[in-house]
């Protein structure tokens, strides 16, 4: 019988551009230390491709893992057949087994579980996988290479799985006429024949395949004397990098790019480059600054500054290019924290214009998310929902577990994996001609994933306070930006406004929340804050809303200065109204309801009342200046624009 059909490569030498990409891939094929490789860019900019022709030059398979692909398929399960015949429990090969000897390449790695992405790098890194499941005890040996590729504008890697990769680099679309010709030019000769399209690059792909080969002979030789490991470590250590995998990482594509390069000792631009592919991504957020934790994976082709060169020089002066004068060197692209770059073209005014704009729209930090809001950060998975478990019968399934329900939502493949090492004992005990007999005990009921639905009710106060004080301005520009920024794209938001006249729900949580701009421009304005009526409608809105979408992540955002001066009851003159509205926030407890105090009083000579209703509520607190993220330009204009204050 003919074997399977195989969809046909692209010739990797015929890949356009992504030299550094390619020089990546190389390095995983040529040094066995060199175990995982991330390729990240934009959607169609070639990194699925690039990765898959890796097949021609190495000689090895591409095992692809499907984004579906479930814990049973990817390390192994039970061989049901061979269970039901013989009564004998035997593990059927998973992915990972048949990536044993070939390449483990994971497209769109981000949008895996966690879970299941951190068993397969440990997995890859360890060269072993460990199986505990459905009466399985067992491990065996796996020696894959993980090439995996992620776009930078769906969610985002944590810091812990990126600090697993070796190497992280940019696939770049060109952005010159020429090199975009150059690409439609070849992929319409391979769409066409991609027989004699192969053929054409079949001399480039065989001397790459031998630049492979002969790299491997020279890293089994080639050996680092201690003036190097002094200056990669160095490097790491200026450019404040934790732990030792970084360093390792770059120790070991250094060897690669110099056994590639047919040299046995390494060099300057060895250490150079193999830092830029191993280190940028591992670098840390600045103490203190609120900055976006995917810049570091979007700017991970830098190379060394000034000052790295200079470390490098001072420790291992030999090993300098030649080839790069000191002009060079300063024309070098700056190997900046990826993480504490903002947008280019946003936020480079001048001091006045971040001082006095009070009003426009600014990039703002994410109040919702949980890391991104504990580091007074920002995420990059904007108006992106997460997942979570449900107990309804929709989601995607993605386990299983025993269960006692008389109609459960049958696991129909786990109970059956459950019930296949009794078969044989079971038809020896009874007289049946079923094909399985499933007892009560091997009952498995599906557990299931669904996408978090999620609602945001702001809760604004719009007292005369703000406008004596100038502030009205600042929240609405505060809230547009959060909007704008965040939470367009968020399941449903609402809108509410609370001063003397009235408290008014002018949008009920919609998912139409571009109305909310036009409402902002026409706020009422009342001259007394009824903090206390407004705490109480919020917690008999909030508490009827939760019966209704149970499985709703709700959050509210009250905006005010906590000025209070309103009781509940308007003729009560002896009740202070802002101990009762403490009081009232104290006693809130709504369960799935979490709160979120935006303080929007400026002044520092006076007490902030906002700050005293968020502990109350056990709420995040942030000031209007807060939910600012300010780029290092910002910060420096400011910094230097302050005047000393001489006491």
């Amino acid at each position: 019988m003919p074997g399977p059909l195989s969809a046909p490569q692209y010739p990797f030498s015929a890949v356009y551009g992504m030299e550094q990409v390619k020089k990546a891939l190389m390095c995983a094929m040529v040094n066995p230390r060199v175990k995982t490789v991330l390729i990240i860019g934009a959607s169609g900019t070639g990194k699925t491709l690039v990765a898959r022709s890796l097949g021609r030059i190495s000689g090895k398979r591409i095992v692809n893992v499907p984004l579906n692909v479930t814990d049973e398929q990817l390390f192994g399960c039970l061989d049901i057949e061979f269970a039901i015949k013989e009564g004998k429990i035997e593990l059927q090969d998973g992915l990972l087994k048949r990536a044993d000897g070939n390449i483990l390449y994971m497209d769109d790695v981000n949008l895996f579980e966690q879970r299941m992405t951190n068993g397969v790098i440990d997995a890859v890194l360890t060269g072993k996988v460990r199986i505990e499941r459905e009466n399985i005890s067992t491990s065996y040996d796996v020696d894959t290479i993980l090439v995996a590729t992620m776009n930078v504008h769906d969610s985002y890697l944590s810091p812990a799985i990126l600090d697993h990769f070796d190497i992280c680099v940019k696939a770049d679309y060109p952005d010159d006429e020429a090199g975009r010709t150059e690409i439609l030019r070849r992929s319409l000769a391979f769409d066409e024949d991609p027989d004699a399209f192969a053929e054409a690059y079949a001399d480039k792909d065989a001397e790459v395949s031998r630049r492979i080969a002969d790299a491997k002979e020279i890293v089994k030789s080639l050996a680092l004397d201690d003036e190097v490991l002094e200056a990669i470590a160095t490097v790491s250590g200026g450019m404040d990098i934790q732990g030792s995998r970084g360093d390792l990482s770059a120790t070991n594509v250094a060897i690669s790019l110099a056994a590639i390069d047919g040299r046995s000792t390494v060099s300057f631009d060895d250490v150079e480059e193999a830092s830029m592919m191993c280190l940028a991504h591992r670098r840390k957020v600045i103490g203190g600054r609120r900055v976006d934790k995917m810049e570091k994976v979007v700017r991970s082709s830098v190379g060394f500054n000034t000052e790295s060169r200079a470390i490098f020089k001072a420790v291992h002066p030999s090993r300098e290019n030649p080839k790069i004068d000191d002009a060079e060197a300063e024309e070098a692209p700056s190997a900046v924290d990826p993480r504490a770059v903002a947008k280019e073209d946003e936020g480079k005014g001048k001091t006045e214009d971040v001082i006095t704009k009070i009003g426009e729209t600014f990039e703002t930090i994410d109040l919702f998310d949980r890391e991104s809001a504990k580091a007074r950060g920002v995420s990059r998975n904007k108006g992106k929902r997460g997942m979570q478990k449900t107990d309804t019968r929709t989601g995607r399934y993605v386990g299983s577990r025993i269960t006692e329900q008389k109609n459960p939502d049958l696991a129909f493949d786990a109970t059956v994996r459950a019930a296949a090492p009794y078969q044989l004992k079971r038809h020896a005990e009874a007289e049946t001609d079923m094909a399985v007999i499933i007892e009560k005990s091997d009952m498995r009921e599906k557990i299931r994933e669904t996408r978090t639905s999620s609602t945001f009710l702001f809760a604004v106060d719009t007292s005369g306070s703000l406008i004596i004080r100038n502030r009205m301005t600042a929240v609405k520009g505060a809230i547009l930006s959060l909007l704008k920024q965040h939470y367009i794209k968020k399941d449903r938001v609402g809108f509410l406004t609370f001063n003397e006249k009235s408290i008014t729900m002018l949008l009920q949580p919609s998912k139409e929340v571009e109305c909310i701009y036009k409402l902002l421009d026409d706020l009422a304005i009342g001259k007394r804050t009824p903090l206390s009526a407004a705490l109480q409608y919020l917690s008999d809105y909030m508490s009827m809303y939760v019966k209704k979408r149970p499985n709703d992540e709700c959050y509210v955002v009250l905006v005010t200065d906590g000025g209070a001066n309103i009781p509940l009851d308007p003729d009560d003159t002896e009740t202070d109204p802002l101990e009762e509205a403490l009081g009232i926030a104290r006693k809130m407890n709504v369960p799935n309801v979490k709160w979120i105090v935006i303080d929007s009083e400026k002044r520092y000579d006076t007490v902030h009342h906002a700050k005293s209703f968020a502990d109350a509520l056990h709420a995040r607190y942030y000031t209007l200046d807060e939910l600012r993220i300010v780029t290092h330009e910002e910060e420096r204009l400011v910094h230097t624009a302050t005047p000393h204050i001489i006491k």
